[in-house]
């Protein structure tokens, strides 16, 4: 099993200052096996976003004495104190990243007397990229020619002198764009958004992984791997690699539609400055209007396809160099897909293991869980928590000793096939001076628990019911339509995931056929369903049409509801109360039905070697002890016959038991979770 954690490190009551995590403490790392930690995201490494001497001293630098006294170890030591004890630290690439800090210095700028945070001593400058760029304080950090001795050039082959200058963002009126989301507030700091187009940005991100390479870390992590698409969001680049860029872009997609352009000298801003456009007209915000602009679609998807090749050329790179300089074969590579959003269809492809961020956090999304396990695709990894109300709440309690509600946070997400990371010092966004720990003494005991039930969380969803995600019209929705400045809400794409979750509080048990061009719908993938339901799946592809006529034609029940391709309408569910798509539903055998009404709960089941494990939660949180009530009695009906149950229930404090008659099952005493092992 992945235990993923979300190791930040971030100190409580405190800002969450990026790019640079504190320094890790032998403590910490026992922390990691006490939980049984597997996977570190967000975990070291991450600091050349203020330059790549910065990051020399991050990995390499010298801990002083009194550190040492506590068991501080510089980040090139932690890689590798956890190597040893079989946990994977990936380094993190902040790839919208490029800060400036204020500092303050001694007279003669041979001492750093502080950072970020000033106290009012010695003179006042910046450290950042554009600093150890230039060797500013070739007294205090390494020379940049250390680590590009030739020093660097852009794709005219020309020396560059100040990298920040150089890789930032430059929309049409020549704004700077900032990555403001990561900015504290009420601080002097900035951090500017770089062009992920621009080679000399690329062979930066390609020394930043040598170094991390060489300096023990057992993976890489590419965070913000859409800087393109927040870059188009804030009024597009248009610096002269992504001018060039979308020359070619067009060629090969558009030329049809490009047919008045010399397309061998086009430039796009240009172009746009003489019919008086300005960045407002550019910008996210303008909705419908911005769609209006001459070509603004084209290179939107020009933008947006940068991520892709962003990683894919990353992954190559970081795999070639772990192989031929460290004899590393099948070097980890991934990135943060952030929400499961459709743009990151493409890139799964490239990732070793499927990470992201779980926005929007609710006490309860098993319908988001039950989809976010086939966005993994099969592939292991882990996704953390981004600060919602609710993760507000949970921080509260935490602290208050109260842990249900983390309980159900954690096991929610296994239950369904999803994986949630234990928030280790994890971000809050800087909405609040803060961040989040764990309740230490429950993963103490939850991360043992989990690792000897492994194979009751290991097998995979059993499911008649299939539900459709029509990612392509998905992505559509997210670039072009409602989704683009609601990222949140799953891209805008709310009706499948409404869908989704309605369909897990009546306790129908369904599988996500997650369809894009990469992962076509075919019989094979339909078989062994006997319902389809397809949320605003209205840009399938002639042949996967045909595939749903087919298991029509063959028995199969089609439901299509919301926007639906002309071609379906013979399958439009024509019911406008959604009770009557689940009874409908429930016509046909499903592997298990529950009695009554049970609105607090949630049900799952896996395949095992031995038989099938049904997993149970319990979201009934009293508002005023803050923990779960205990569920009396629940009564399901199975549509096969074990011969044995038994209960598995966590925290172990609450009875829980269960009663097997024949292919009834009564479970009594449901405390916050349960596995059922059904053999």
């Amino acid at each position: 099993m992945i235990r993923g954690m979300h190791y930040m490190c971030w100190h409580e009551r405190d800002w969450n200052y990026h790019p640079s995590m504190p320094t890790k403490r032998l403590q910490n790392i026992q922390d990691i096996v006490d939980m049984r930690g597997n996977l570190l995201l967000w975990s070291c490494m991450g600091s050349a976003a203020i330059g790549l001497p910065y990051l020399d001293m991050e990995i390499n630098g010298k801990i002083q004495p009194r550190d040492r006294l506590y068991g501080y170890v510089n980040d090139g030591e932690f890689a590798r104190e956890c190597a040893q004890r079989d946990i994977k630290a990936f380094a993190v690439i902040w790839k919208s990243q490029l800060w400036e800090f204020p500092a303050e210095f001694s007279e003669d700028e041979s001492e750093l007397l502080s950072l970020n945070k000033l106290r009012g001593v010695g003179k006042r400058g910046w450290v950042g990229i554009r600093e150890l760029s230039t060797d500013r304080y070739p007294k205090i950090f390494p020379s940049i020619r250390k680590f590009f001795p030739n020093g660097l050039r852009d794709s005219d082959g020309n020396l560059i002198e100040d990298f920040l200058e150089a890789f930032k963002v430059k929309t049409l009126d020549g704004r700077d764009v900032k990555s403001s989301w990561l900015m504290v507030p009420g601080h002097e700091h900035v951090c500017y958004t770089p062009c992920g187009n621009n080679p000399a940005y690329m062979e930066y991100l390609y020394k930043e992984i040598e170094m991390m390479i060489d300096g023990g870390a057992a993976g890489i992590l590419v965070d913000e791997y859409d800087t393109q698409l927040h870059a188009v969001n804030n009024g597009g680049c248009f610096c002269k690699d992504c001018m060039r860029g979308f020359r070619e872009w067009l060629k090969t997609y558009c030329a049809a539609e490009c047919s008045e352009l010399d397309l061998d000298t086009f430039d796009y801003g240009e172009y746009l400055r003489e019919r008086g456009y300005i960045d407002e007209d550019l910008k996210a915000d303008q909705g419908e209007r911005r769609l209006s602009v001459p070509f603004m679609k084209q290179f939107i998807a020009y933008q947006a396809n940068g991520g892709e090749r962003n990683v894919r050329d990353i992954a190559a790179y970081a795999k070639r160099y772990a192989r031929e300089r460290h004899g590393i074969e099948n070097f980890p590579v991934t990135a943060n897909l952030f929400n499961c959003l459709p743009l990151g269809a493409s890139v799964r492809k490239y990732c070793d293991l499927i990470c992201g961020e779980t926005s929007d956090v609710k006490l309860r999304q098993d319908g988001f869980s039950r989809f976010g396990a086939a966005f993994m695709g099969g592939k292991g990894g882990s996704f953390i928590e981004d600060p919602s109300q609710h993760i507000f709440d949970m921080v509260q309690d935490i602290r208050a000793g109260k842990t249900d509600q983390y309980v159900l946070f954690i096991l929610e997400a296994l239950a369904h096939g999803f994986n949630t990371s234990i928030p280790y010092g994890a971000w809050l966004m800087n909405f609040r001076q803060d961040t989040i720990y764990p309740p230490f003494e429950l993963e103490s005991k939850l991360g043992p628990w989990l690792m000897k039930h492994d194979a009751l969380f290991a097998g995979d969803l059993e499911a008649n019911v299939a539900l459709v995600y029509d990612q392509r019209y998905a992505l559509e929705t997210h670039l072009f339509q409602n989704g683009v400045n609601d990222p949140n809400k799953n891209g805008g794409f709310t009706n499948f995931f409404y869908h989704a979750q309605q369909l897990c509080e009546a306790h129908v048990l369904f599988n996500v056929i997650y369809v894009d061009a990469d992962e076509p719908l075919t019989r094979q993938r339909l078989q062994g369903y006997h319902t389809v339901v397809m949320p605003d799946c209205c840009m399938l592809s002639e042949p996967e049409r045909e595939v749903l006529h087919h298991f029509a034609q063959a028995g199969g029940r089609l439901a299509a509801v919301g926007r639906v391709h002309r071609a379906l309408y013979p399958y439009r569910f024509a019911y406008t109360k959604y009770q009557e798509l689940v009874e409908w539903i429930e016509q046909k055998a499903l592997p298990v039905r529950v009695k009554g009404r049970q609105r607090y709960l949630s049900v799952s089941l896996k395949q095992t070697e031995k038989g099938h494990a049904l997993h149970l939660l319990n979201y009934d949180v009293n508002n005023q002890s803050r923990m779960v009530n205990t569920n009396p009695k629940i009564e399901m009906e199975l549509s096969f016959t074990p011969q044995t149950c038994k209960v598995h229930a966590f925290p172990d404090d609450r009875h829980t038991e269960a009663v097997l008659c024949e292919n009834r099952l009564t479970v009594y005493s449901l405390g916050v979770f349960a596995v059922i092992e059904l053999n």
